[in-house]
């Protein structure tokens, strides 16, 4: 499913979930639902929250800057060893065709997003932040280099969430932020990506084997519908829900 939709269906997962269980919701519990059921997808390098952080012209322009700059570095440094331009040439064009094979933008992207969460997390230490505020932030900078639907789609990764959101919720006294973030991070799995063609692996690491209930794809025609069926069905029970109570 696409970044907004999963979005949507996590604020309105966790607002059903805060009726059924009489949990009191609010602006700060929305904006958490928000972001957590995005996470998952941190593991693919133009997911919605790495487009938040790098707009796709900025990265791409900072990766051609690179590689430009590391062009002529290398020739430099060349023409410093063997004081020939020739080979100089020679050399610097074999050497950036390796690290253009190598190099890509989505890793550069990668690379970004990871380097800024480690940034967060140091900052966050220096100034003393609790130890597992710190660890969420550091656990945030490996997802990038996570298999595309692989851990971070897991019943183990929900597992991870729950644990440190309770943990930082009991140093922080935010008020159910375990619940907020479990919940939409779930709805990410659970009533999102589970849907489609390629599945989650559910028991990752122990199996491999990806579950599916249905047969989508992602931004094909049938699978819009579908995504528009679920977010009306979800408003549709809130709405019952409330006149119930």
């Amino acid at each position: 499913m696409r970044g907004r939709t999963h979005c949507t269906i996590g604020v309105l997962a966790s607002i059903q979930a805060s009726l059924i269980f009489k949990i009191p919701i609010s602006i700060i519990s929305i904006i958490i639902s928000a972001i957590f059921s995005l996470l998952p997808d941190l593991d693919e390098p133009n997911s919605t929250i790495s487009n938040l952080f790098f707009k796709k012209n900025i990265s791409k322009f900072l990766y051609k800057l690179l590689i430009y700059l590391i062009n002529i570095l290398i020739f430099f440094f060349s023409i410093k060893i063997n004081n020939n331009f020739y080979l100089s040439s020679i050399i610097t064009f074999a050497s950036i065709f390796i690290i253009e094979s190598k190099l890509t933008h989505n890793f550069l992207r990668k690379l970004f997003l990871s380097l800024t969460f480690i940034l967060l997390g140091i900052c966050l230490y220096l100034v003393n932040t609790k130890f597992y505020i710190v660890l969420f932030v550091m656990m945030l900078a490996i997802f990038p280099w996570l298999k595309h639907r692989g851990l971070s789609h897991s019943i183990f990764a929900i597992i991870i969430i729950y644990i440190l959101l309770k943990q930082i919720e009991l140093l922080t006294n935010i008020y159910n932020l375990s619940f907020w973030g479990t919940i939409s991070y779930a709805s990410h799995i659970f009533l999102g990506d589970i849907f489609t063609r390629q599945g989650v692996p559910l028991f990752y690491p122990l199996s491999d084997k990806k579950f599916s209930l249905g047969n989508l794809k992602v931004g094909g025609y049938f699978s819009n519908i579908m995504e528009i069926f679920l977010i009306i069905s979800l408003i549709f029970l809130i709405i019952y829900s409330i006149i119930k109570i």
